[in-house]
């Protein structure tokens, strides 16, 4: 429920200037290409990962973006211009998805008096592993 409530509720909110956007070249070996490009965006608070398209579009320019009150993570972040804000992919499924998913299942394991504990065993370590990443 933590997890949760600090992912819905939005946070401070700062505008800053964009001081640089960082690339990294992340190497992996597929058929792909074998590699591809990750964006952070660095202020003079924070830095954090975004899209390439956003991190192509804000170069010395105003964001404003959002950081959450208990785990101190960027939920949203926008253009200043723009009134669209964006929130990026792995914050969603560790700060939604999947303690969602840990809480349905028990619920409907409960509701349906099935034997499911394996599965809620597994779904609350991963849930767990979560929280101790949001910590670092």
């Amino acid at each position: 429920m933590v997890i949760l409530i600090d992912f819905t509720f939005p946070g401070k909110v700062f505008t800053k200037e964009v001081i640089a956007i960082q690339k990294e070249r992340q190497q992996y070996y597929n058929a792909a290409g074998n590699y591809h490009y990750s964006y952070k965006v660095i202020t003079s608070q924070h830095h954090f990962s975004v899209s390439e398209d956003f991190a192509k579009s804000v170069q010395n320019k105003k964001i404003q973006y959002s950081v959450s009150f208990i785990f101190k993570e960027i939920n949203r972040y926008s253009l200043l211009s723009s009134k669209n804000s964006t929130i990026y992919s792995f914050r969603i499924v560790s700060g939604l998805v999947l303690p969602l998913l840990v809480i349905i299942t028990i619920a409907l394991a409960y509701l349906y008096k099935k034997k499911i504990s394996i599965l809620i065993i597994v779904l609350q370590i991963i849930l767990l592993a979560n929280f101790i990443i949001l910590i670092i």
